[in-house]
């Protein structure tokens, strides 16, 4: 597929034209990819230690939840906001994943899945780290794997 860019003046909204054969789920993807501007640069303001940090979403290896306060874990450091798992959710890129009730994932970090005893699956980050994929959600990510959705 071919690609055109055209610079326009600073007075001129921005827009995209998608000229396709068909339209179908993936370029459906594409547009709400491009309509919620999901391309941008994405960054989660977080707390540590009372001070405040501006943490790059493709630096977010998963979230959890525990208790009302929502943990973001990096490579090398853990933050926290107040933000709902849910707002996170509608709010990240779509390579961040419900893992389990109380888990985002996101899914570009993973390093290898795991499979566990009773039907889950652990998810492991090149750091050590890693977090279980409840049953419930498995079907869903083991879909987005197999679509190539990263």
């Amino acid at each position: 597929m071919r690609v055109e860019i055209e610079k326009i003046g600073q007075e001129s909204a921005e827009s995209a034209r998608l000229r396709v054969h068909e339209e179908n789920e993936s370029t459906k993807r594409l547009a709400e990819f491009i309509e919620q501007e999901r391309f941008r640069f994405m960054i989660l303001t977080c707390s540590k230690d009372e001070k405040i940090y501006q943490v790059k979403c493709r630096e977010i290896y998963y979230i959890e939840s525990m208790q009302e306060v929502q943990y973001i874990h990096t490579k090398d450091e853990i933050y926290s906001t107040r933000k709902r798992l849910y707002e996170l959710e509608n709010l990240l890129p779509p390579e961040f994943v419900r893992a389990s009730k109380s888990v985002l994932l996101n899914m570009a970090k993973v390093e290898v899945y795991r499979p566990v005893a009773g039907g889950i699956m652990m998810a492991e980050f090149p750091n050590g780290d890693g977090t279980y994929i409840s049953r419930k959600y498995l079907k869903g990510l083991r879909a987005k794997i197999k679509e190539g959705l990263l």
